[in-house]
């Protein structure tokens, strides 16, 4: 909606503005700035002045009780509408978390419609109640104080009218009289008489306008004394409601933008209520818990079975216990749940990811209907032995995985959390903490819409050697480079994408200690790399 310039009234303030030419001063010297010292002037200049900004200041304080008369009938239709909108039926048949979570939004709503009211009614009584009452004050000014004189200054007016035609006539009547005399004197023939005639006709009608221009100078000099001390007096009590409305102009719009912003903060507050109970939403475990209550068992009947009538008892009842199988079906769903959405997002915020370019590899197997179960690669395992290639056993969860642990692969697949391409891994995994002296020299590889790269997990190393792990320690596995990275401190060494790297030590800050396979490129002295730059080999 386009607001609407108001037009200048006739008596507006805008008629009377005047241009001031720079370095004249108005006030021959005067420092005042009281009504009562600005606005005088040649013609009382400053009475019209001020009557229109008194004027000007009732409209406004109208203007601004029906805009807070407006404001209170916005905010109780929309409070109406907010708890008329919390009484719906919202979510009767839901059980659980959710159940809960839209009982709370119901509730909430309600009370932000209750919060709406309230700042109805602080408009109503405070703000639009407070400014009727300066109103009535102003409108009692203009009609106890300002209209009177306003009367009186017309007759002020009027009188001063009168005195300045007595006087156009007086001083036109004396030119003619000296004309005549100057006449009679430089021409004195034949027109002497004539010019005598007119000259005593001037002389008779001088008096009869000396005499009234004395008696209008007489009025308005008698008037003059009045009028200053009431003009002065209604300067003064101008000024005082004047600074008294600015100020309540100025508090009781500080008043409304702190209602309006406590109800921001109230609405907020619900909101983070509402939040606040969503966090214990867990679409899972209101599963489980709908299928705990509700379940009705995993036995599937047998089809009935057509029995012939020799088999058939007595009574027409069959021999035949009907019987059953369980269900052991395995869940198939193509659809990626919200909570791996959210989770994927959340660990795409705080962790660095890989393009997408090098996620081909890692996806192909979801994309292929496979899953990854573990994050050690199998294929490198020993299934007899439960060892890599190079000795290491392979640790599942803390737990090795060799000959001797006697548990099926099944069951390692049930410890292990499963993996998705766009879901993170279970465990909080963090990206390698910096050191206070240094900061990595180039930017991460920033996510991708939709990939995910899950950063190697390194099998649980048997213990350290006892010069802490660095460079020359017992290889615990290898990793390859799926990206180049260049060094920015002294420990740490360059590699590009595919070089091998022998981990040595897997401190849990996420800066590894290795060495590369290429003694070409090996340097000594170096061996800190970062973790999410590579993967297991």
């Amino acid at each position: 909606m386009s607001s609407i310039r108001r037009q200048n009234s006739s008596s507006s303030l805008a008629r009377y503005a005047v241009a001031k030419s720079p370095g004249v001063d108005l006030y021959n010297g005067s420092t005042s700035r009281d009504f009562c010292n600005s606005f005088w002037g040649v013609g009382d200049a400053g009475v019209n002045i001020l009557f229109a900004r008194m004027r000007g200041a009732v409209r406004t304080t109208d203007e601004l009780r029906n805009f807070w008369k407006e404001r209170a009938i916005i905010e109780e239709e929309y409070a109406n509408r907010l708890l008329t909108l919390a009484k719906t039926t919202l979510g009767k048949d839901e059980i659980g978390e959710l159940r809960n979570s839209l009982d709370i939004l119901r509730l909430e709503t309600e009370k932000q419609g209750a919060t709406h009211q309230q700042l109805a009614g602080q408009l109503r009584t405070e703000l639009e109640g407070q400014t009727k009452t300066l109103l009535d004050r102003q409108i009692n000014h203009r009609k106890n104080v300002q209209s009177p004189l306003e009367k009186r200054f017309k007759v002020k007016q009027t009188q001063e009218s009168y005195v300045l035609k007595a006087r156009e006539k007086y001083e036109s009547d004396c030119l003619r009289i000296a004309s005549y005399t100057q006449q009679i004197e430089v021409n004195p023939g034949k027109d002497v008489e004539r010019l005598n005639l007119k000259l005593k006709r001037a002389q008779q009608t001088v008096q009869a306008n000396e005499k009234d221009f004395a008696s209008f100078t007489k009025t308005v000099l008698d008037m003059i004394p009045a009028w200053e001390k009431d003009w002065k007096e209604y300067c003064d009590a101008s000024q005082d409601l004047e600074e008294d409305r600015l100020d309540f102009m100025k508090d009781i719009i500080w008043m409304y933008a702190n209602a309006v912003s406590t109800l921001c903060v109230s609405d907020d507050q619900s909101c983070e209520r509402i939040r606040t109970v969503l966090d214990q939403l867990e679409p899972d475990k209101d599963v489980e818990n709908f299928v705990h209550e509700y379940g009705t068992g995993n036995s599937i009947p047998d089809p009935p079975v057509f029995v012939p009538y020799r088999d058939q008892q007595p009574d027409g009842s069959s021999r035949q216990v009907p019987g059953s199988r369980p269900a052991n079906f395995k869940r198939a769903s193509a659809r990626p749940t919200a909570s791996n959405d959210r989770a994927a997002e959340s660990s795409q915020r705080a962790d660095p990811s890989p393009p997408q370019a090098q996620q081909e590899d890692i996806g192909s197997s979801s994309r292929s209907g496979s899953r990854v179960d573990e994050y050690v690669d199998r294929s490198i395992v020993d299934p007899a032995v439960g060892r890599a290639p190079n000795g290491t056993p392979v640790m599942v969860n803390g737990s090795g995985s060799g000959s001797g642990s006697g548990r099926s692969q099944q069951q390692q697949q049930q410890q292990q959390p499963s993996l998705h391409p766009q879901q993170p891994p279970p465990s909080t995994w963090q990206p390698p903490s910096e050191p206070q002296e240094r900061r990595l020299s180039a930017p991460l590889p920033q996510p991708t819409q939709g990939s995910y790269h899950e950063p190697p997990r390194a099998p649980t190393p048997p213990p350290q050697e006892p010069n802490g792990g660095g460079a020359g320690g017992s290889v615990l596995f290898y990793v390859k480079a799926l990206y180049d990275y260049t060094a920015s401190i002294p420990e740490e060494f360059d590699f590009q994408s595919g070089d091998v790297i022998a981990v040595t030590s897997t401190p849990d800050d996420g800066w590894w200690s290795g060495e590369l396979l290429d003694e070409a490129r090996r340097e000594q002295g170096r061996h800190i790399f970062p973790s999410n730059f590579v993967t297991l080999f």
